[in-house]
């Protein structure tokens, strides 16, 4: 989609204050904080613009604005291009994986547990007809999330694997794939995204392996730590084939 670099900046600052508090903000305050060389009046004009394009909207009769799901998908895009793992944490994973590789249970967990901790987001992996997951009280950091109903909605996704797996043939691929917000297509999960990719398993077999969480989640982290956990996956299993 075609944006001017006027409205780079705009939208970039939009979904910045909105990825760490969650709110709405307005045309004055943007101005103020990342001095912009234009004033609030500019900044409402392109706001509108962008509304019609499908990136902004305003969910309350103030004059802030939040980004959509569109515009948090590019976002997600582009920081997955320049996110890496650090080299601390890459020996962390890649030696926790391989000391249990020979202990499928044991293995499984590792990989849930580094997921959780490292992207402060639920952890769950797909195999065959089975689905287990961990970490789903890290949720409770995301306020939009302290809900009930949200809750007991997650908990639904993650306990049927059909579920899941009518999920992700919508979006399957041999890459990173991202859901956010309403491209659920479920009741309550407007407020929460997932990243997963397919990973390799004992016997030729293959399995998915993503985080749920908050669409404010870091989708860089989320997602180039999927990377590292499939690919040592991969390399552990190796003879086990």
């Amino acid at each position: 989609m075609e944006l001017n670099e006027r409205q780079k900046k705009i939208l970039m600052a939009v979904i910045t204050e909105f990825m760490e508090t969650a709110e709405e903000v307005g045309s004055s305050y943007l101005v103020e904080k990342y001095g912009f060389d234009f004033s609030p009046a500019t900044v409402r004009s392109e706001m509108a613009k962008m509304m019609e394009k499908g990136l902004l909207k305003q969910s309350h009769t103030s004059a802030g604005r939040v980004p959509s799901d569109q515009a948090i998908r590019m976002y997600a895009l582009e920081q997955f291009d320049k996110g890496i793992v650090e080299a601390v944490d890459l020996v962390q994973i890649r030696q926790g994986l391989f000391k249990v590789r020979f202990y499928p249970e044991q293995l499984i967990r590792v990989a849930l547990d580094l997921l959780v901790e490292y992207s402060s987001c639920a952890s769950f992996v797909l195999m065959e007809d089975t689905t287990r997951y961990y970490g789903v009280s890290s949720l409770m950091k995301y306020r939009e999330l302290r809900d009930v109903a949200v809750v007991e909605r997650i908990l639904d996704i993650l306990e049927d694997e059909n579920i899941l797996k009518r999920v992700f043939s919508k979006y399957d691929g041999n890459n990173i794939s991202f859901i956010i917000g309403s491209e659920f297509g479920i009741k309550d999960m407007e407020h929460c995204a997932i990243v997963f990719t397919k990973v390799p398993f004992w016997g030729k077999q293959y399995g998915h392996m993503g985080v749920i969480g908050s669409r404010r989640m870091n989708y860089s982290r989320g997602a180039n730590l999927l990377n590292v956990i499939r690919d040592s996956l991969g390399e552990s299993l190796k003879g086990w084939q």
